[in-house]
């Protein structure tokens, strides 16, 4: 898909595009929340070739891509969040604690994984080298949609608090 050359039919299996990222290789990848899928665009001809996690119906709601290229994806129907590496193929979840309904997900430049649960009102901070998640509360019904970051700090928009929060790591 050459720049510039406008809107594309990619979505493969209906509606649901949500979150899309870039990996350091130049990998265009996108969520599908109706699809419960995430799906790579193939930047040549546009066309977009969906993987499925192995949670059906889990809701891929956001995607990140970590330092090596690996996927990190917030599953919205299944309190989880996924990890898909494209050099193996082969996906891992995990389990937020409690009864989680992550919403945004971000990588920082350390590749730890941050996420929002709409169910706890909190950022999740989740360390994939000791597979530990650390809950940060935040005010009732936050609704934080996005995340984004910087060297030191992950910020969030708390939208249903009329609210920016900041957590320096």
């Amino acid at each position: 898909m050459p720049a510039g050359s406008g809107p594309h039919d990619v979505a493969p299996g209906g509606t649901g595009p949500y979150g899309i990222t870039t990996t350091p290789s130049g990998q265009v990848w996108y969520a599908s929340l109706a699809g419960s899928h995430i799906a790579r665009i193939d930047l040549a001809t546009g066309k977009a070739t969906a993987l499925r996690p192995p949670t059906k119906g889990q809701g891929a709601r956001r995607i990140w891509s970590d330092s090596p290229g690996r996927l990190w994806v917030s599953e919205w129907n299944a309190g989880r969040v996924a990890r898909y590496d494209p050099k193996t193929r082969r996906w891992r979840e995990w389990r937020l604690p409690g009864t989680a309904q992550p919403y945004a997900v971000y990588v920082d430049d350390r590749d730890v994984v941050w996420l929002t649960d709409f169910a706890a009102s909190a950022i999740v901070r989740f360390d994939p080298m000791t597979q530990r998640f650390t809950r940060l509360r935040l005010h009732a019904n936050a609704n934080v949609r996005q995340l984004l970051g910087a060297a030191g700090v992950v910020w969030g928009a708390e939208s249903g608090a009329d609210r920016i929060v900041s957590v320096s790591r």
